[in-house]
């Protein structure tokens, strides 16, 4: 058993460490310690006066370079324009038995141009839609035109009255195959035979060989392949202002 002289001992040590750490906090951070002012807000005083905050030791958390990105990095909010994982759609009873090309718009495209990114939000909408001889909106169907009419008008970017595939061409400057871009419209002869003279179909250019049009289904097409390389008939762009 510890007699009352020990225990005695014991707490005048305790009572003199006491004395000792409280000296220490105020020798350490002098005039730092306010009445009320906790140890961890006089530390951030202390810090505050070292170069203006805290040095290059300290990470902070939330600090773009420790998460993995840049502070400048841009977050894109472009949405992926794509055919990729898209089925064909029923449309009062008819659905496509064609197949779907799958192909996505590269961002950049669409970053660059406003006005095409319009045209793509609305035109993706579709996407598996039926072929539809004479339809011209979602609850029917599309045919060519009547999509190309669709997606300008209902996208903001040119409102048109329903027109075929010549009306349309006829509103359009001529360009170059070079000189088109995506946003221009493409127009093709003979893709209802030999004998059918003049413009017989349209789609959107969107860029790399590549257009979206009410085939069937509503879709992107290469332009490069032998189904249309041999039919096209020329470009054109709309006057949007």
């Amino acid at each position: 058993m510890i007699s009352s002289k020990g225990i005695n001992i014991v707490k005048v040590f305790c009572q003199a460490a006491a004395v000792v750490l409280i000296i220490i906090m105020y020798v350490i951070i002098p005039g730092r310690i306010a009445f009320g002012e906790t140890i961890f807000e006089a530390w951030d005083a202390e810090y505050s006066t070292m170069g203006g905050g805290w040095d290059e030791n300290y990470m902070i958390l939330d600090d773009p370079e420790y998460r993995g990105y840049a502070e400048t990095d841009e977050i894109s909010v472009h949405p992926v324009i794509t055919s990729v994982g898209r089925s064909n759609v029923r449309v009062r009873g008819v659905k496509s038995k064609g197949t779907l090309l799958n192909y996505t718009i590269p961002e950049q495209l669409l970053k660059d141009d406003p006005v095409f990114f319009a045209l793509m939000i609305e035109a993706e909408k579709y996407i598996g839609y039926p072929y539809v001889y004479g339809a011209a909106d979602p609850d029917t169907g599309f045919d060519c035109s009547g999509f190309v009419c669709w997606v300008f008008s209902h996208s903001g970017i040119y409102r048109t009255e329903r027109l075929g595939a010549n009306g349309l061409y006829s509103l359009c400057r001529e360009v170059s195959r070079i000189d088109a871009r995506p946003g221009d419209l493409v127009f093709f002869e003979k893709t209802m035979g030999s004998n059918v003279r003049g413009i017989t179909h349209v789609g959107i250019y969107v860029g790399n060989g590549m257009m979206i049009h009410a085939g069937d289904p509503v879709g992107f097409a290469d332009l490069k392949s032998e189904q249309w390389a041999s039919k096209i008939y020329g470009f054109g762009r709309l006057p949007i202002d």
